[in-house]
């Protein structure tokens, strides 16, 4: 009984908030007074998801904010932490959003809310299209590199983000100076998880410059050990990207 209560309430967020705003694209959840600087940071983040081939334009998300409810920590309990979850069609903050300066804080991290709201849309896309047994946590159908490493894809990619060779340079670079450090700091002063930023180096690779389609990738057999050395002999001999 206690697996099903818990299991409708992680799907039904609206049972543990206190309001809900809904707009043309989003059913917002929320306790506290909404910061309008919310609206277009999610708009931001439709945007980016918009260039992926996998957005699906009819999905309507719930977003779901860590502004007093109970719901982000019984999400919590069942997934781990996080900065954020994508949960069936809802995106769930785990930190406190800070809409104006746009990060997630959560134990003395900031992480790009932008970013963080876009990935976790992308999960709900990935969902959208491959179904809810192909993206079973219990029995995992694809590695977890490719659907952590294309929504990283998804979210982080812009005109200002670093380029595939300028990406492992850095992450070297901080693993190197800091090597029991999770995080490496990006330019905007947010933090991004290093296996993650490790996901999205090596998707990078494979839709970049192998030039696969993302449904290429999921069925591709190759190991992630025999990408990783693809990509290492890529950046040593200097191919251009």
């Amino acid at each position: 009984m206690l697996v099903l209560v818990t299991a409708l309430l992680v799907l039904n967020p609206g049972f543990l908030y206190a309001n809900r705003t809904a707009t043309t694209h989003y059913v917002i959840y929320h306790n506290r007074a909404l910061d309008p600087a919310l609206l277009p940071r999610l708009d931001q983040a439709r945007a980016i998801d918009q260039q992926s081939s996998w957005f699906d334009p009819a999905l309507r998300l719930n977003i779901c904010l860590n502004d007093g409810s109970a719901y982000p920590k019984l999400v919590e309990k069942v997934l781990g932490p996080a900065f954020g979850w994508s949960v069936y069609r809802s995106v769930v903050l785990s930190g406190e959003a800070n809409p104006r300066a746009n990060y997630v804080f959560l134990n003395g991290y900031k992480w790009n809310l932008v970013q963080l709201l876009a990935h976790e849309a992308a999960h709900c896309y990935q969902l959208r299209r491959l179904g809810i047994w192909r993206m079973n946590p219990i029995i995992q159908q694809y590695p977890t590199w490719k659907l952590e490493g294309y929504a990283e894809y998804v979210a982080r990619r812009g005109p200002n983000y670093p380029s595939l060779r300028q990406q492992v340079q850095q992450l070297n670079q901080a693993e190197q100076a800091t090597p029991h450090e999770w995080g490496i700091t990006l330019v905007d002063g947010t933090t991004a998880s290093r296996e993650y930023a490790n996901y999205l180096i090596i998707t990078t690779y494979c839709l970049d410059v192998k030039k696969l389609t993302y449904q290429q990738l999921l069925a591709d057999t190759t190991s992630k050990q025999t990408v990783h050395r693809q990509l290492a002999n890529w950046y040593r001999h200097g191919e251009s990207q």
